[in-house]
Protein backbone atom coordinates (compact mmCIF):
# COMPACT_ATOMS: atom_id res chain seq x y z
CA UNK A 1 0.00 0.00 0.00
CA UNK A 2 2.87 2.62 0.49
CA UNK A 3 4.49 1.98 -2.62
CA UNK A 4 1.45 2.43 -4.37
CA UNK A 5 0.36 5.46 -2.20
CA UNK A 6 4.15 6.67 -3.57
CA UNK A 7 3.51 6.11 -6.40
CA UNK A 8 0.66 8.10 -7.02
CA UNK A 9 2.31 11.28 -5.27
CA UNK A 10 5.28 11.08 -7.69
CA UNK A 11 2.92 11.01 -10.56
CA UNK A 12 1.44 14.62 -9.13
CA UNK A 13 4.98 15.92 -8.65
CA UNK A 14 6.18 17.95 -11.94
CA UNK A 15 3.24 17.76 -13.77
CA UNK A 16 3.62 21.32 -14.86
CA UNK A 17 7.24 20.46 -15.66
CA UNK A 18 6.60 17.23 -17.65
CA UNK A 19 3.97 18.62 -19.62
CA UNK A 20 5.91 21.49 -20.96
CA UNK A 21 8.92 18.92 -21.83
CA UNK A 22 6.53 16.59 -23.34
CA UNK A 23 4.66 19.22 -25.29
CA UNK A 24 7.90 20.46 -26.12
CA UNK A 25 9.05 17.49 -27.65
CA UNK A 26 5.70 17.19 -29.45
CA UNK A 27 5.88 20.97 -31.09
CA UNK A 28 9.97 20.33 -31.89
CA UNK A 29 8.93 17.43 -33.99
CA UNK A 30 8.49 19.29 -37.32
CA UNK A 31 5.42 20.78 -36.22
CA UNK A 32 4.50 24.24 -38.22
CA UNK A 33 5.57 26.41 -34.59
CA UNK A 34 9.08 24.55 -35.35
CA UNK A 35 9.00 25.42 -38.82
CA UNK A 36 8.03 28.79 -38.56
CA UNK A 37 10.03 29.68 -35.84
CA UNK A 38 13.05 28.90 -36.02
CA UNK A 39 13.69 24.80 -36.80
CA UNK A 40 16.95 23.55 -35.77
CA UNK A 41 17.56 26.91 -33.62
CA UNK A 42 14.66 26.47 -31.43
CA UNK A 43 16.16 22.70 -31.13
CA UNK A 44 19.36 23.80 -30.34
CA UNK A 45 18.02 26.37 -27.82
CA UNK A 46 16.11 24.22 -25.79
CA UNK A 47 18.76 21.89 -25.01
CA UNK A 48 20.68 24.54 -23.47
CA UNK A 49 17.91 25.50 -21.54
CA UNK A 50 17.16 22.54 -20.25
CA UNK A 51 21.04 22.31 -19.52
CA UNK A 52 20.71 25.56 -17.85
CA UNK A 53 17.52 25.28 -15.59
CA UNK A 54 17.16 21.66 -15.13
CA UNK A 55 20.28 19.52 -15.37
CA UNK A 56 21.74 21.71 -12.44
CA UNK A 57 18.81 20.80 -10.35
CA UNK A 58 18.85 16.46 -11.36
CA UNK A 59 19.96 14.73 -8.23
CA UNK A 60 22.22 11.71 -8.88
CA UNK A 61 22.41 11.74 -12.72
CA UNK A 62 23.15 8.20 -13.62
CA UNK A 63 22.69 7.92 -17.82
CA UNK A 64 22.37 3.76 -18.32
CA UNK A 65 25.31 2.79 -20.17
CA UNK A 66 23.07 1.73 -22.97
CA UNK A 67 22.04 5.07 -24.07
CA UNK A 68 25.77 5.97 -24.14
CA UNK A 69 26.78 3.46 -26.21
CA UNK A 70 23.83 3.95 -28.67
CA UNK A 71 25.03 7.57 -29.10
CA UNK A 72 28.46 7.03 -29.00
CA UNK A 73 28.10 4.01 -31.56
CA UNK A 74 25.77 6.27 -34.31
CA UNK A 75 28.13 9.33 -33.59
CA UNK A 76 31.13 7.33 -34.64
CA UNK A 77 29.55 5.27 -37.57
CA UNK A 78 28.68 8.56 -38.93
CA UNK A 79 32.08 10.15 -38.32
CA UNK A 80 33.13 7.13 -40.54
CA UNK A 81 31.72 8.71 -43.70
CA UNK A 82 33.87 12.18 -44.63
CA UNK A 83 30.76 13.08 -47.18
CA UNK A 84 28.80 13.44 -43.79
CA UNK A 85 27.03 16.94 -43.09
CA UNK A 86 28.21 18.17 -39.90
CA UNK A 87 26.07 20.66 -38.95
CA UNK A 88 23.50 17.56 -39.38
CA UNK A 89 25.36 16.19 -36.85
CA UNK A 90 25.56 18.64 -34.48
CA UNK A 91 21.71 18.76 -34.44
CA UNK A 92 21.85 15.07 -34.24
CA UNK A 93 24.18 15.29 -30.84
CA UNK A 94 21.89 17.93 -29.80
CA UNK A 95 18.66 15.86 -29.99
CA UNK A 96 20.44 12.63 -28.16
CA UNK A 97 21.45 14.86 -25.28
CA UNK A 98 17.74 16.40 -25.03
CA UNK A 99 16.54 12.64 -25.16
CA UNK A 100 18.76 11.34 -22.56
CA UNK A 101 17.62 14.43 -20.09
CA UNK A 102 14.01 13.96 -20.47
CA UNK A 103 14.61 10.05 -20.31
CA UNK A 104 15.83 10.52 -16.81
CA UNK A 105 13.16 13.20 -15.95
CA UNK A 106 9.89 11.23 -17.45
CA UNK A 107 9.19 7.49 -16.91
CA UNK A 108 8.01 6.26 -20.22
CA UNK A 109 4.70 5.76 -18.69
CA UNK A 110 4.30 8.98 -17.98
CA UNK A 111 5.21 10.69 -20.94
CA UNK A 112 2.84 8.38 -23.29
CA UNK A 113 0.26 9.31 -20.94
CA UNK A 114 0.65 13.01 -21.02
CA UNK A 115 1.09 12.72 -24.85
CA UNK A 116 -1.72 10.95 -25.65
CA UNK A 117 -3.84 13.55 -23.37
CA UNK A 118 -1.98 16.31 -25.80
CA UNK A 119 -3.11 14.19 -28.87
CA UNK A 120 -6.26 13.36 -27.79
CA UNK A 121 -7.31 17.48 -27.67
CA UNK A 122 -5.45 18.35 -30.75
CA UNK A 123 -7.33 15.60 -32.26
CA UNK A 124 -10.94 16.72 -31.12
CA UNK A 125 -10.36 20.35 -32.02
CA UNK A 126 -8.48 19.51 -35.54
CA UNK A 127 -11.77 18.36 -37.69
CA UNK A 128 -12.71 22.61 -37.50
CA UNK A 129 -10.15 23.02 -40.52
CA UNK A 130 -12.82 21.25 -42.30
CA UNK A 131 -15.36 24.37 -41.86
CA UNK A 132 -12.31 26.84 -42.41
CA UNK A 133 -11.67 25.41 -45.52
CA UNK A 134 -15.14 25.32 -46.73
CA UNK A 135 -15.92 28.53 -45.93
CA UNK A 136 -12.70 30.13 -47.01
CA UNK A 137 -12.19 31.48 -43.11
CA UNK A 138 -9.42 33.59 -42.80
CA UNK A 139 -7.34 34.20 -39.60
CA UNK A 140 -5.85 37.36 -37.75
CA UNK A 141 -3.37 35.76 -36.53
CA UNK A 142 0.32 35.79 -38.38
CA UNK A 143 0.86 32.75 -41.21
CA UNK A 144 2.91 29.75 -40.77
CA UNK A 145 5.16 29.40 -42.83
CA UNK A 146 7.06 25.89 -43.81
CA UNK A 147 10.73 26.12 -44.05
CA UNK A 148 11.67 21.93 -44.31
CA UNK A 149 14.51 21.19 -47.10
CA UNK A 150 13.46 20.32 -50.40
CA UNK A 151 10.24 21.43 -50.39
CA UNK A 152 8.44 24.87 -51.86
CA UNK A 153 7.62 27.46 -48.90
CA UNK A 154 4.11 27.45 -48.11
CA UNK A 155 1.73 29.47 -46.33
CA UNK A 156 -0.62 28.30 -43.66
CA UNK A 157 -3.09 30.01 -42.32
CA UNK A 158 -2.46 30.01 -37.97
CA UNK A 159 -5.37 29.12 -36.02
CA UNK A 160 -3.02 28.73 -33.15
CA UNK A 161 -4.27 24.44 -32.72
CA UNK A 162 -4.23 23.73 -36.52
CA UNK A 163 -3.21 25.56 -39.69
CA UNK A 164 -4.31 25.54 -42.80
CA UNK A 165 -2.31 25.12 -46.00
CA UNK A 166 -3.70 27.90 -49.04
CA UNK A 167 -1.50 26.43 -51.43
CA UNK A 168 -3.95 22.94 -51.77
CA UNK A 169 -6.24 22.71 -49.18
CA UNK A 170 -7.94 25.98 -49.28
CA UNK A 171 -7.72 27.02 -53.30
CA UNK A 172 -9.04 23.21 -54.45
CA UNK A 173 -11.34 22.90 -51.26
CA UNK A 174 -9.75 19.69 -50.40
CA UNK A 175 -11.12 18.32 -47.57
CA UNK A 176 -7.85 17.33 -44.80
CA UNK A 177 -6.97 18.04 -41.54
CA UNK A 178 -2.98 18.59 -40.79
CA UNK A 179 -3.37 20.11 -37.24
CA UNK A 180 -0.30 21.62 -36.24
CA UNK A 181 2.04 19.68 -39.16
CA UNK A 182 2.65 20.63 -42.42
CA UNK A 183 0.64 17.84 -43.52
CA UNK A 184 -2.09 15.19 -43.03
CA UNK A 185 0.62 12.22 -42.88
CA UNK A 186 2.53 14.05 -40.62
CA UNK A 187 -0.42 14.66 -38.37
CA UNK A 188 -1.26 10.47 -38.78
CA UNK A 189 1.84 10.04 -37.19
CA UNK A 190 1.40 11.38 -33.58
CA UNK A 191 -2.50 10.24 -33.52
CA UNK A 192 -1.42 6.14 -34.13
CA UNK A 193 1.81 7.35 -31.70
CA UNK A 194 -1.14 8.50 -29.36
CA UNK A 195 -3.11 4.77 -30.45
CA UNK A 196 0.00 2.62 -29.83
CA UNK A 197 0.51 4.48 -26.68
CA UNK A 198 -3.36 3.77 -25.22
CA UNK A 199 -3.05 0.21 -26.29
CA UNK A 200 0.31 -0.50 -24.19
CA UNK A 201 -1.19 1.28 -20.87
CA UNK A 202 -4.21 -0.66 -21.62
CA UNK A 203 -6.73 2.65 -21.82
CA UNK A 204 -7.50 2.90 -25.02
CA UNK A 205 -11.12 3.52 -24.05
CA UNK A 206 -14.44 3.61 -26.55
CA UNK A 207 -14.88 7.52 -26.53
CA UNK A 208 -10.76 7.57 -27.12
CA UNK A 209 -11.28 5.20 -29.76
CA UNK A 210 -14.07 6.96 -31.90
CA UNK A 211 -11.93 10.46 -31.22
CA UNK A 212 -8.91 9.14 -33.17
CA UNK A 213 -10.57 6.80 -35.40
CA UNK A 214 -12.33 10.37 -36.77
CA UNK A 215 -8.79 12.16 -36.58
CA UNK A 216 -7.10 9.65 -38.89
CA UNK A 217 -10.15 9.40 -41.32
CA UNK A 218 -10.51 13.54 -41.50
CA UNK A 219 -6.54 13.46 -42.84
CA UNK A 220 -7.63 11.08 -45.55
CA UNK A 221 -4.33 9.57 -45.83
CA UNK A 222 -3.82 6.58 -46.70
CA UNK A 223 -0.97 5.63 -44.55
CA UNK A 224 -2.49 6.46 -41.26
CA UNK A 225 -5.61 4.72 -42.07
CA UNK A 226 -3.65 1.58 -42.89
CA UNK A 227 -1.92 1.86 -39.93
CA UNK A 228 -4.86 2.84 -37.53
CA UNK A 229 -6.47 -0.02 -39.03
CA UNK A 230 -3.74 -2.48 -37.74
CA UNK A 231 -3.47 -1.16 -34.78
CA UNK A 232 -7.32 -1.55 -34.58
CA UNK A 233 -6.91 -5.85 -34.56
CA UNK A 234 -5.39 -5.15 -31.62
CA UNK A 235 -7.66 -3.11 -29.72
CA UNK A 236 -10.60 -5.37 -31.21
CA UNK A 237 -9.23 -8.62 -31.03
CA UNK A 238 -8.52 -8.01 -27.15
CA UNK A 239 -12.06 -7.70 -26.95
CA UNK A 240 -14.69 -10.03 -25.63
CA UNK A 241 -17.97 -8.56 -27.23
CA UNK A 242 -21.19 -9.79 -24.89
CA UNK A 243 -24.55 -8.90 -25.14
CA UNK A 244 -24.26 -5.80 -22.58
CA UNK A 245 -21.79 -4.32 -24.26
CA UNK A 246 -22.41 -5.04 -28.10
CA UNK A 247 -24.59 -1.88 -28.23
CA UNK A 248 -21.05 0.28 -27.25
CA UNK A 249 -19.69 -1.02 -30.48
CA UNK A 250 -22.70 -0.12 -32.85
CA UNK A 251 -22.40 3.25 -32.77
CA UNK A 252 -18.61 3.76 -33.47
CA UNK A 253 -19.10 0.91 -36.46
CA UNK A 254 -21.53 2.78 -38.10
CA UNK A 255 -19.26 5.71 -38.09
CA UNK A 256 -16.69 4.04 -39.79
CA UNK A 257 -18.39 1.90 -42.41
CA UNK A 258 -20.30 5.01 -43.08
CA UNK A 259 -16.81 6.85 -43.72
CA UNK A 260 -15.10 4.12 -45.60
CA UNK A 261 -18.01 3.96 -47.67
CA UNK A 262 -17.14 7.29 -49.20
CA UNK A 263 -13.16 7.53 -47.61
CA UNK A 264 -13.12 4.15 -49.94
CA UNK A 265 -12.46 4.94 -53.66
CA UNK A 266 -10.54 7.96 -52.66
CA UNK A 267 -7.91 5.29 -50.88
CA UNK A 268 -7.93 2.91 -53.76
CA UNK A 269 -7.21 5.81 -56.04
CA UNK A 270 -4.21 6.22 -54.21
CA UNK A 271 -3.08 2.89 -53.74
CA UNK A 272 -2.85 2.32 -57.52
CA UNK A 273 0.55 2.05 -58.97
CA UNK A 274 -0.32 4.81 -61.20
CA UNK A 275 -1.03 7.61 -58.41
CA UNK A 276 1.64 10.24 -57.84
CA UNK A 277 1.88 10.10 -54.05
CA UNK A 278 2.29 6.13 -54.67
CA UNK A 279 5.05 6.37 -57.06
CA UNK A 280 7.03 9.15 -55.35
CA UNK A 281 7.22 7.05 -51.91
CA UNK A 282 8.05 4.22 -54.40
CA UNK A 283 10.44 6.17 -56.09
CA UNK A 284 12.39 7.30 -52.66
CA UNK A 285 12.79 3.85 -51.37
CA UNK A 286 13.86 2.41 -55.18
CA UNK A 287 16.46 5.09 -54.56
CA UNK A 288 17.60 4.47 -51.16
CA UNK A 289 17.53 1.27 -52.17
CA UNK A 290 20.07 1.73 -55.10
CA UNK A 291 22.59 3.87 -53.31
CA UNK A 292 23.23 1.98 -50.07
CA UNK A 293 24.09 -1.26 -52.50
CA UNK A 294 26.75 1.41 -54.04
CA UNK A 295 27.53 2.26 -50.80
CA UNK A 296 26.88 -0.78 -48.61
CA UNK A 297 29.48 0.05 -45.60
CA UNK A 298 29.67 3.40 -44.92
CA UNK A 299 26.44 5.01 -46.91
CA UNK A 300 26.70 8.53 -49.04
CA UNK A 301 26.68 10.29 -46.11
CA UNK A 302 24.53 11.21 -43.09
CA UNK A 303 22.64 13.90 -43.54
CA UNK A 304 23.50 14.26 -47.32
CA UNK A 305 20.08 13.36 -48.83
CA UNK A 306 18.58 16.76 -50.58
CA UNK A 307 22.62 17.00 -52.56
CA UNK A 308 23.02 13.27 -53.49
CA UNK A 309 19.62 11.87 -53.58
CA UNK A 310 18.59 14.55 -56.48
CA UNK A 311 21.16 13.67 -59.01
CA UNK A 312 20.88 9.75 -57.68
CA UNK A 313 17.41 9.68 -58.51
CA UNK A 314 17.54 11.70 -62.14
CA UNK A 315 20.54 9.15 -63.30
CA UNK A 316 18.21 6.34 -61.74
CA UNK A 317 14.92 7.06 -63.00
CA UNK A 318 15.84 9.24 -65.80
CA UNK A 319 15.70 13.09 -65.88
CA UNK A 320 11.27 12.64 -66.96
CA UNK A 321 10.33 9.81 -64.46
CA UNK A 322 11.67 11.64 -61.79
CA UNK A 323 10.08 14.79 -61.86
CA UNK A 324 7.07 13.79 -63.24
CA UNK A 325 6.54 12.13 -59.69
CA UNK A 326 9.63 14.05 -57.63
CA UNK A 327 10.84 11.77 -54.64
CA UNK A 328 10.57 13.93 -51.63
CA UNK A 329 12.73 11.74 -49.10
CA UNK A 330 9.96 10.52 -47.00
CA UNK A 331 11.72 7.44 -46.49
CA UNK A 332 13.10 7.70 -43.35
CA UNK A 333 13.81 4.41 -42.33
CA UNK A 334 15.36 3.14 -45.90
CA UNK A 335 16.95 6.59 -46.12
CA UNK A 336 18.34 6.51 -43.12
CA UNK A 337 20.35 3.37 -43.63
CA UNK A 338 21.22 4.11 -46.53
CA UNK A 339 23.00 7.75 -45.56
CA UNK A 340 24.72 5.39 -42.69
CA UNK A 341 25.52 1.85 -44.56
CA UNK A 342 24.17 -1.16 -43.61
CA UNK A 343 25.54 -1.15 -40.11
CA UNK A 344 22.36 1.47 -39.65
CA UNK A 345 19.92 -1.45 -39.05
CA UNK A 346 21.34 -1.93 -35.67
CA UNK A 347 20.40 1.76 -34.54
CA UNK A 348 17.01 0.85 -36.48
CA UNK A 349 16.25 -2.53 -34.50
CA UNK A 350 15.44 -0.43 -31.02
CA UNK A 351 12.71 1.98 -32.39
CA UNK A 352 11.01 -0.43 -34.28
CA UNK A 353 11.14 -3.61 -31.60
CA UNK A 354 10.93 -1.44 -28.52
CA UNK A 355 10.93 -3.09 -24.88
CA UNK A 356 8.19 -0.69 -24.28
CA UNK A 357 6.01 -3.12 -25.99
CA UNK A 358 7.32 -6.55 -23.86
CA UNK A 359 4.52 -6.63 -21.85
CA UNK A 360 2.21 -7.25 -24.94
CA UNK A 361 1.35 -10.41 -26.87
CA UNK A 362 4.24 -11.49 -29.48
CA UNK A 363 1.60 -11.02 -32.15
CA UNK A 364 0.46 -7.87 -30.48
CA UNK A 365 4.37 -6.47 -30.50
CA UNK A 366 4.95 -7.69 -34.18
CA UNK A 367 1.90 -5.48 -35.78
CA UNK A 368 2.77 -2.23 -33.79
CA UNK A 369 6.67 -3.41 -35.15
CA UNK A 370 4.75 -3.30 -38.33
CA UNK A 371 2.82 -0.03 -38.07
CA UNK A 372 5.69 2.27 -36.73
CA UNK A 373 7.96 0.82 -39.96
CA UNK A 374 4.75 1.79 -42.54
CA UNK A 375 4.70 4.80 -40.84
CA UNK A 376 8.28 6.19 -40.36
CA UNK A 377 8.86 4.60 -44.00
CA UNK A 378 6.65 6.90 -45.98
CA UNK A 379 7.27 10.07 -43.66
CA UNK A 380 11.07 11.37 -42.70
CA UNK A 381 10.74 11.62 -39.15
CA UNK A 382 13.72 9.89 -37.98
CA UNK A 383 15.76 12.90 -38.09
CA UNK A 384 12.82 14.43 -35.77
CA UNK A 385 13.47 14.86 -32.00
CA UNK A 386 9.82 12.15 -31.18
CA UNK A 387 11.91 9.27 -33.08
CA UNK A 388 15.24 10.16 -30.98
CA UNK A 389 12.87 9.76 -27.68
CA UNK A 390 11.02 7.17 -28.13
CA UNK A 391 13.91 5.27 -29.62
CA UNK A 392 15.98 5.67 -26.19
CA UNK A 393 12.47 4.78 -24.18
CA UNK A 394 13.07 1.52 -26.54
CA UNK A 395 15.86 1.00 -24.93
CA UNK A 396 15.17 1.00 -21.28
CA UNK A 397 13.13 -1.18 -19.67
CA UNK A 398 9.61 -0.46 -19.37
CA UNK A 399 7.88 0.82 -16.41
CA UNK A 400 5.30 -1.23 -16.32
CA UNK A 401 7.74 -4.57 -16.09
CA UNK A 402 9.33 -2.89 -13.03
CA UNK A 403 6.00 -2.73 -11.19
CA UNK A 404 5.42 -6.26 -12.13
CA UNK A 405 8.73 -7.39 -10.64
CA UNK A 406 8.07 -5.69 -7.64
CA UNK A 407 4.47 -6.74 -7.09
CA UNK A 408 6.38 -10.06 -7.86
CA UNK A 409 8.56 -9.82 -4.86
CA UNK A 410 6.34 -8.07 -2.33
CA UNK A 411 3.81 -11.29 -3.13
CA UNK A 412 6.86 -13.91 -2.86
CA UNK A 413 7.73 -12.69 0.54
CA UNK A 414 4.19 -12.47 1.62
CA UNK A 415 3.79 -16.14 0.75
Amino acid sequence: MEFILQSKYNYKQHFIRDFFLVFSVILLSKSLYYETYGGNFLLIGFFFALAIIIIPNIKNLKIEKILLLYSFGLIALILINLETNYRSLFVLISRLMIAIIIIHLISFKRFSKIFTNIILVLSVISPLALFVIHFDLQSPLPDFNTIHEGDQERTLRNFIFFGVDELTLIKYTILRTTSIWWEPGAFQIFVNLAVIFSLINNNLSLKRYVIFAIAILSTLSTTGIIAFSILSLIHFKNYRITKKNISLYLFPLSILTFSFIFIGPLLIEKLNISHLSFISRYYDIIISINMLADNFFIGFGYGTSVENAIPYGEKLLGYDNYYYSRPSASDGITGFIAQVGFLGIIFMYPFLFPRYCNDLKLIDSLLISLTLFIMFNTQNFTNSLIFTVLTFYALTKNENSKLREIKNKVTNVSS
